[in-house]
């Protein structure tokens, strides 16, 4: 594994690309809508949601707020702070429905913070705790340690754009479970926002037993350095 200071040529070229001239922040901020849906049979659902990346150190928040039924929302928040995560939903943004913490949620949610790291490039060469392994001319492993051991994510190249992530065991909740699933997503729509090239539209599918489950489908609306 080679750490950030020593990061492959792909991971180089894809962030002098995508940075251009604007210094490396602390972290990023980004807005979205989409949709999601909870289960293989579930209905899409809209959501739209406020995320903050750190930079420097693995980290985020997303808070997004989604409609199950007209005039009912559940605010969910999916986290990673400090080598800690968890993910909660909220009837109404007050009644406390579920909350998942661990050594399996933390691995998980590094593994979500490895694989958006397109949404804050500057990352990929200022976060010295990531490390690569570069898989063959198109794809590149990055990895971070966790308390549950290492979490590792393919990234996908179609030339210096970041198009697939895949992760071969991310942790999914499934009833009172915690299951190692394949995981991937998609990037597509790259423009520059506040300076910075950036995926727009992304797509994410589980990889199940029946099959690709598609859960979650959105759009950035905004997005800036902080």
């Amino acid at each position: 594994m080679l750490p950030a200071s020593d990061a492959p040529e792909a991971i180089r070229e894809a962030v002098a690309r995508a940075v251009g001239q604007v210094p490396p922040p602390l972290r990023v901020r980004l807005r979205q809508r989409g949709e999601m849906r909870l289960s293989e049979r579930g209905a899409w659902r809209p959501f739209t949601a406020t995320q903050t990346i750190a930079v420097a150190e693995p980290g985020f928040v997303w808070v997004a707020q989604m409609t199950i039924l007209p005039l009912i929302s559940l605010l969910i928040t999916d986290a990673f702070i400090d080598g800690t995560g968890w993910l909660e939903a909220r009837l109404f943004g007050s009644l406390r429905l579920a909350r998942s913490t661990g050594p399996a949620i933390d691995r998980g949610e590094l593994m979500r913070y490895l694989a958006e790291l397109p949404w804050a490039p500057h990352a990929l060469l200022q976060n010295r705790s990531l490390s690569f392994r570069q898989i063959d001319r198109n794809s590149v492993e990055v990895s971070a340690r966790c308390a549950d051991g290492p979490a590792c994510v393919r990234l996908v190249f179609a030339g210096t754009d970041v198009a697939r992530i895949e992760a071969d065991d991310r942790p999914r909740i499934e009833g009172r479970r915690i299951v190692p699933r394949p995981w991937t997503g998609r990037f597509a729509d790259w423009r520059e926002l506040g300076g910075v090239r950036v995926p727009t539209r992304a797509e994410v599918s589980w990889i199940l037993p029946s099959g690709p489950f598609e859960c979650w489908r959105g759009e950035i609306i905004d997005w800036r350095t902080a």
